[in-house]
């Protein structure tokens, strides 16, 4: 599967990365994984790299659904980093959806703007 996380719970954060091909099942099997992890706290805000993808097989639709289910409790800010453009367009479209889900999703093209977003130091993928 190409993604993984790993919490951090002095920084009530969940890193996640992304890579290759990165396709529907995929990520609903990570949102999954993640929401069963007994030490997953749905109040961490999220940092998601999806820098290394190269391609999301995903339709409008699929998206859709993902943000409907989201993991993340109300108001949690997660951040979205993908320096692709069509990444950053698919992203950004996520980020709609899950505004009308009420969970904070911010795109950034760098992890630095991210993790300020975050209000975290820039090396949090250190």
């Amino acid at each position: 599967m190409p993604a993984s996380y790993q919490l951090d719970p002095a920084l009530r954060l969940v890193r996640s990365r992304a890579w290759g091909v990165l396709t529907d099942a995929e990520s609903q099997a990570h949102y999954v994984g993640l929401a069963g992890d007994p030490a997953f706290d749905p109040t961490f805000h999220q940092l998601c790299d999806l820098r290394d993808v190269i391609e999301i097989d995903m339709s409008a639709g699929a998206i859709r659904r993902l943000a409907k289910a989201s993991t993340f409790a109300p108001g949690v800010r997660r951040a979205f980093v993908a320096a692709d453009d069509t990444h950053f367009g698919l992203s950004r479209m996520l980020q709609a959806f899950c505004e009308f889900e009420g969970t904070e999703i911010g795109v950034f093209r760098t992890v630095s703007e991210a993790a300020q977003w975050l209000g975290l130091e820039t090396d949090v993928f250190g």
